[in-house]
């Protein structure tokens, strides 16, 4: 059985408060299932805390005291505060057989909800777009000038690969300019010089933006890889590692308003579980009244508009996580810990000069030795490794 997430937009204005509310409908269950905003494309979304300067900023996450199952949710919630945390791009996140066939995965959803929460829309038309059924894979983007979308697969038949005819659709996704891959883990530098929307700036062969979608990380060597952030849910699937898409989006949207990495307005950013609570910035909890299986409810202003890209930017305010309780709900037991950080090497040890001979006539000949222990020095130093 699957469910898919539709988004609803309250509306906002340029420097003031909006909602955008992410919830799910049913779809039609099949066999198996790059980055974009919530907030309509062309745009890009900045974490709660973040007001146009660089800085590390701490966003407290926590369980609704008094939702059904606060206890149940603490493990997945640790566990999602950590993996959003280590930004890791993983290969091969997809698994079956791992909960009961008829359960849905808390964890995995919960994944994708704060996802949304951070800022992450989804990478495929979803069925916000009102298309329905396979045409949901394909690519996010808005009708052009013919008021439609254009929706062809293209030579490979798979949908929301690169060689998908689109006609005259706004791309909405951004992609990787060297390759359209979304799914390559080698990501570097991720900003504006090296992702775009602009598909003139697409490798050549290629004719739209490739989007997160498992057959096409199949198509392309990624078995049993998706985006977290494509839409969709499973039962009896777990997905708890992020994809390469996942990351890169928070990457970019890190690069600040100017979207280049290594400027003054570049920014991180910390979850913290705060445990059960009344208020937190994203706050998760169980209320059937406000979807029918979940949603992340974002309270955001806007930043203004990147005059050379053409991103409209927003900050999120605040951001609640909602579940419905009518559904077979898998709980992780235990919380991993997270992955620790890299020891740092320890400064190697100078090698001192060697002493000035006092007399000048018993000077060597050209300094051979003081070559050898150049070089040694040169090698201790090239000892120490960047993590």
């Amino acid at each position: 059985m699957r469910f898919s997430c539709f988004q609803k937009l309250f509306g906002y204005l340029p420097y003031s408060l909006g909602a955008l509310t992410f919830g799910i409908a049913i779809a039609e269950a099949r066999p198996a299932r790059a980055f974009g905003f919530i907030f309509d494309p062309p745009s890009v979304t900045h974490q709660i805390g973040y007001f146009g300067r660089g800085g590390h900023y701490s966003i407290d996450v926590g369980i609704n005291s008094s939702s059904l199952f606060a206890t149940d949710m603490i493990a997945a919630t640790q566990n999602v505060v950590n993996t959003w945390n280590e930004l890791i791009p993983t290969i091969g996140n997809l698994s079956l057989n791992e909960i009961p066939r008829n359960a849905f995965d808390f964890e995995s959803i919960l994944l994708h909800e704060v996802g949304h929460s951070l800022g992450l829309g989804h990478p495929n038309l979803a069925s916000e777009s009102g298309t329905s059924g396979a045409r949901q894979n394909y690519t996010k983007a808005s009708p052009g000038a013919n008021g439609t979308y254009d929706l062809n697969p293209g030579a490979d038949g798979i949908i929301g690969s690169g060689d998908d005819l689109r006609g005259d659709d706004e791309n909405g996704h951004f992609f990787r300019i060297a390759d359209n891959d979304p799914f390559a883990t080698d990501l570097g530098t991720v900003d504006s010089t090296t992702y775009s929307r602009d598909i003139s700036l697409l490798p050549v062969g290629d004719n739209y933006s490739a989007n997160g979608d498992r057959d096409v990380g199949a198509a392309l060597g990624y078995a049993n890889t998706e985006s977290v952030m494509q839409q969709g849910a499973f039962s009896g699937e777990i997905q708890r590692s992020l994809s390469a898409d996942d990351v890169a989006g928070i990457l970019y949207s890190r690069t600040g308003i100017d979207e280049i990495a290594g400027t003054d307005d570049d920014y991180t950013f910390e979850l913290n579980f705060v445990g059960l609570t009344d208020a937190a910035d994203i706050l998760v909890g169980f209320d059937n009244s406000k979807t029918g299986f979940a949603a992340s409810q974002n309270f955001g202003f806007s930043m203004g508009t990147n005059n050379t890209t053409g991103n409209q930017h927003f900050t999120i305010a605040r951001s609640n996580i909602f579940f419905n309780s009518n559904f077979n709900w898998f709980f992780s037991e235990s919380a991993v810990p997270p992955v620790p950080e890299p020891p740092v090497e320890p400064e190697p040890p100078v090698v001192p000069e060697p002493p000035v001979e006092p007399n000048p006539q018993s000077v060597p000949e050209p300094s051979f030795l003081l070559g050898l222990l150049a070089v040694g020095a040169g090698g201790l130093f090239c000892k120490r490794k960047s993590s």
